[in-house]
């Protein structure tokens, strides 16, 4: 026997052996005990807040107290933007009992796909999902007696724009959840928003909640509300002559500003085309949303003469009867050409300005040294931000005089080789009106709590004397000048004496000036003897005319004239005889009824929201205005409705004793031919723009050809 065997058989050594073993064991349920106590020491005094709060989390639940959003109102109380209540939707997945049934009830409802309901349901990964949000409340009665425990109706406050497309650049619009996402809206998010609040409620054993006495309750803070410097009547008439005009001329766009020179309030503010806040995301166009007023630039051409004037005779340099020659028109430079579009000789500095003579102002522009004349550009607020309150606002571009060469400052003498926005340009000439004191523009006049008391009001800032008050009364008068004798004769009214200067410039693409682009604009300020509004209309590559005074000229004075007719203000001071109905001015129980001929149901829209007009469709659908009643430019009451026939689905052709009825003389020509297409009607089109003349042919197929001649 071995010794392997014989251990086998000795007692000690087996005792040993499996001794081992025994407190080994021992030793794992030792430790297990100790980790089993530390454990209980953790959970039960340790970290016991820790577990006290997720146990609450399973029987409580903090719902949040949504905060009313401010009101926003114009400069007269008018409310512009309020909170309507609504419901949103939502489903605890888990807990839903018929979803296909909840589906279709949301899709005769709100005409929302009950497969994208069902994808939304099906797809959740929580206990909680969004279906729709902000629905008006009759529109979920049926979803509500469904009473489906999993169905969650929530109230929310739903923004309500109540003058719809009219300011809604200025104003904004908000999201969802009412988070500010442009305009004022945004600018004052934290102000208008509030502060959300919360309450917390118990949850029982199937999930319901229950409100309980002892639990806390944080109270939801509502937004202050603004008043706004903007008079929604004015803007109205700014947003709708502003349309006519992009419209009349073929313009890619336009914007107006108006500021009343003596506080620096802006009046109104508008850019065309524009957009529905109401819409969503998604509907709205990019574009269409920014403030072109603020956040774009562009070379002003000679709108910036007057500035150049103003440097040049604060200095003493330039008197209005000295004389210039203007070289019949084209003067060589070095290597530059300066060229005038009507050529004139020996003038006079005031006459130059009336004709609007490139070579005199680079001329003169050269009389000025170079740190004095960028001092001057930079003290009327070019080339700086003004600070308005408003998102978005771009400083422009002003070389600085070391960067200047040997053509700079002859070209920035009559507008090119800078950038302003139509913002800078309009405060430059209420700086002018305002006796040569520069002005802070701002957007916001007031502030109110939740019990309507004023907490904030702003004052008009000076920002700087910029010329004397001599120097800007003569300013004054040579715009006179401007559109009494020279450039500016379209904006020329009988009893409203008007300033102002027209500018025409080309547009820059791909590094060279094109000879088809161009801005067009006019900027001024009205009535002379005591300026209560200084404006520009700006309009992007019109087509119909390149010239200031030929195409942005007439929707200032359209503006003016029918702000005239109804601003207590300008009224006071017997400027305006009202004795003549061909004046063409709109009273404010008065309308003259617009052309909706040729526009689709969606631009007649937007017409009615601009005027404040009735309109009554003849069906509900979508199609091309073909006949009115009262026909354009008759005379109606506001109150009274107008009556638009759209075509319908099935175009029908007119009958042969139809054609001597139809009228397209004045209208654009995108809308003729809109109007004609309605109808299979044939056309020839003779240029471009608004439609002049129009004569009937038959074509070598028998059919009647509308012949169309534009310009």
């Amino acid at each position: 026997m071995n010794i392997e065997e014989t251990q086998q058989f000795d007692p000690d050594y087996v005792r040993k052996n499996k001794f081992w073993k025994f407190w080994f064991i021992m030793s794992l349920i030792t430790i297990g005990l100790i980790l089993v106590v530390y454990r209980l020491l953790s959970i039960q005094v340790i970290d016991s807040e820790k577990y006290k709060e997720i146990a609450k989390k399973q029987h409580e639940s903090k719902i949040t107290l949504s905060s009313q959003r401010g009101k926003i109102f114009d400069r007269y109380g008018r409310l512009v933007a309020s909170n309507l209540e609504s419901i949103s939707i939502a489903v605890d997945p888990t807990r839903l009992k018929n979803p296909l049934r909840l589906a279709e009830l949301i899709q005769e409802s709100l005409e929302i796909p009950k497969e994208r309901i069902l994808k939304k349901i099906r797809s959740a990964k929580g206990s909680f999902v969004w279906l729709a949000r902000g629905i008006f409340p009759e529109k979920t009665s049926k979803i509500a007696d469904l009473g489906d425990k999993g169905v969650i109706l929530i109230k929310e406050p739903r923004r309500i724009y109540h003058y719809g497309l009219v300011c809604s650049q200025v104003v904004g619009f908000t999201d969802i959840d009412n988070n500010g996402l442009s305009g004022i809206e945004l600018k004052h998010d934290s102000i208008l928003k509030g502060r959300s609040g919360y309450m917390v409620m118990n949850r029982d054993g199937l999930g319901r909640l229950r409100p309980a006495a002892d639990l806390p309750v944080f109270p939801a803070v509502d937004g202050y509300s603004l008043k706004l410097t903007i008079d929604i009547e004015f803007q109205r008439i700014v947003e709708y002559e502003l349309m006519k005009g992009v419209e009349s001329a073929d313009a890619e766009a336009g914007t107006v500003i108006a500021i009343e020179p003596s506080t620096g309030e802006i009046l109104a503010m508008a850019t065309y085309p524009t957009y529905d806040p109401h819409l969503s995301s998604g509907e709205k166009k990019q574009g269409n949303m920014r403030m072109r007023a603020i956040t774009d630039t562009y070379e002003p051409g000679s709108t910036f003469k007057i500035i150049t004037a103003a440097a040049a005779m604060e200095e003493k340099l330039v008197k209005e009867e000295d004389k210039f020659n203007g070289y019949g028109g084209s003067m060589q430079f070095k290597n530059f050409v300066i060229r005038d579009v009507h050529g004139i000789g020996v003038v006079t500095f005031r006459e130059a300005m009336e004709h609007s003579s490139n070579i005199i102002m680079s001329n003169v522009a050269s009389m000025i040294p170079d740190y004095t004349f960028y001092k001057y550009l930079r003290d009327f607020g070019f080339g700086i931000r003004s600070g308005i309150d408003f998102p978005g606002e771009v400083p422009g571009k002003l070389p600085k005089p070391e960067d200047y060469n040997a053509a700079s400052k002859r070209y920035m003498g009559f507008g090119y080789g800078l950038s302003v926005s139509p913002l800078q340009i309009t405060n430059a000439y209420s700086t002018i009106a305002n006796n040569g004191i520069l002005m802070k523009p701002y957007l916001v006049k007031s502030m109110f709590d939740l019990e309507g008391k004023e907490v904030y009001s702003r004052k008009p800032e000076q920002v700087r004397r910029v010329i004397s008050d001599s120097t800007a009364k003569r300013l004054n008068d040579m715009l006179k000048g401007v559109v009494n004798k020279g450039t500016g004769k379209s904006v020329r009214v009988d009893n409203l004496q008007v300033c102002g200067k027209t500018g025409t410039a080309q547009q820059i693409v791909n590094g060279v000036y094109s000879k088809s682009n161009y801005t067009a604009s006019f900027a001024g300020f009205f009535p002379a003897e005591n300026p209560k509004v200084a404006m520009i209309v700006v309009l992007d590559k019109p087509r119909s005319s390149i010239y200031g005074g030929a195409v942005a000229g007439p929707i200032f004075k359209n503006i003016a004239l029918r702000w005239a007719s109804v601003s207590d203000e300008i009224k006071s001071g017997n400027l305006l005889e009202y004795a003549s109905i061909d004046t063409t001015i709109e009273k404010s129980d008065n309308y003259i009824v617009p052309n909706f001929i040729g526009k689709n149901r969606a631009e007649a829209l937007k017409i009615s929201a601009l005027t404040g007009l009735n309109l009554i469709f003849n069906h509900e659908n979508d199609g091309v205005v073909i006949e009115q009643s009262p026909e354009p430019m008759t005379h109606i009451e506001k109150k009274n409705p107008i009556n638009i026939f759209l075509t319908s689905n099935e175009r029908k052709k007119k009958s042969t004793t139809d054609y001597e009825k139809i009228n397209l003389v004045g209208v654009p020509l995108r809308k003729a031919i809109a109007y004609l297409n309605a109808y299979s009607i044939k056309s020839k089109v003779i240029g471009r723009g608004i439609v002049i003349k129009q004569r009937w042919e038959i074509d070598g197929n028998k059919s009647r050809l509308c012949i169309l001649e534009c310009n």
